[in-house]
């Protein structure tokens, strides 16, 4: 376990380093996102931290993995939501909304190209509610491909919608990705654990200049990267020949993103609100609403995270046979 923590200080390292260049790069593109409407922040802020990231995730995981498959789906998938979230970017620097449509496309489309390069859900074992151990239903195609794509779009939003307080989404990703590297190392599946730490790292050398007050966002960029990689690390982990426990264990693993995104959607469908529609139902703006500051929220939910990674583990090792 201990050759990992080279790869994971490298990620965080190089984010670390990057991240003043990827400011730059900000400042020149102007890609500055402007306290205006629901913004907390007073003063323009760069949102080219996703870039980093990328970038860091890209160079190590090459450096140390070479292009593999996992690798080759993550950087390919990665490109086309980089792509699609620096226009969506772009538009908010001009008080703009961009259009959801080409972000959901280029999210099916990233998603589609994981189906094909076989990762993907293939089925379900029921051994955990009575059956038998070889008691395994194998998904029919359609079913394969639509579970497959639902997961990978469904995290790329889940860690969107989280990333409203400074430093919220990047340490949940930190907590989740760790937790996949654990499970991924004890199933013995080297190149996933390989490329959860690498993202662990990378968040959280990210996080340094997101933690409050934050000196730079990540942006759409890096929401988008950070839960299609996590989507993946998932799918080619814990998930790999899913049972009902290891589904669950995984859901825990990813906690809080999975738990504001069940809670916002139902409170949305409660209150006959569209639930494309931006507002402030999530969990962080309920705690601040409450009176805690953007700090204490974050501690807070920081705490939620560790938990929950503490409860996927505690079911994995004592629980799965």
């Amino acid at each position: 376990m201990v050759s990992y923590l080279i790869p994971g200080l490298s990620a965080f390292c190089l984010v670390w380093l990057l991240m003043p260049v990827a400011r730059v790069v900000a400042l020149k593109a102007k890609l500055l996102d402007l306290p205006r409407g629901r913004k907390s922040h007073a003063q323009p802020m760069p949102l080219s931290g996703g870039l980093a990231m990328f970038a860091g995730v890209a160079a190590v995981s090459i450096f140390f993995a070479g292009v593999q498959k996992l690798v080759a789906v993550l950087l390919g998938g990665s490109l086309l939501l980089v792509a699609v979230g620096w226009l969506d970017d772009t538009y908010k620097t001009r008080g703009k909304d961009f259009p959801a449509l080409p972000k959901l496309l280029m999210q099916l489309l990233a998603g589609l190209l994981a189906f094909a390069s076989g990762i993907r859900f293939r089925g379900l074992g029921f051994s955990w509610i009575g059956g038998e151990a070889g008691d395994y239903y194998l998904f029919p195609l359609w079913l394969s491909c639509l579970a497959t794509l639902l997961w990978i779009t469904g995290l790329i939003n889940m860690i969107n919608f989280l990333d409203g307080v400074d430093g919220l989404a990047a340490g949940a990703t930190v907590f989740s990705a760790i937790t996949l590297f654990f499970l991924a190392y004890v199933k013995g599946q080297g190149l996933t654990a390989l490329v959860a730490i690498v993202l662990a790292g990378a968040a959280l050398g990210f996080l340094r200049f997101n933690f409050f007050p934050a000196k730079m966002f990540m942006g759409d960029t890096g929401s988008m990267f950070l839960g299609y990689a996590l989507a993946l690390v998932s799918l080619e982990g814990a998930m790999k020949g899913a049972t009902l426990i290891t589904l669950v264990v995984t859901v825990l693993a990813l906690g809080l993103p999975v738990i504001d995104t069940v809670q916002v959607m139902v409170s949305r469908a409660m209150a006959g609100s569209p639930m494309y529609q931006a507002d402030r139902r999530h969990v962080h703006h309920r705690l601040m609403s409450l009176g805690l500051s953007a700090k204490q929220t974050v501690v807070i939910l920081y705490l939620v995270s560790f938990l929950f990674s503490a409860l996927s583990l505690l079911l994995f090792f004592w629980i799965i046979p």
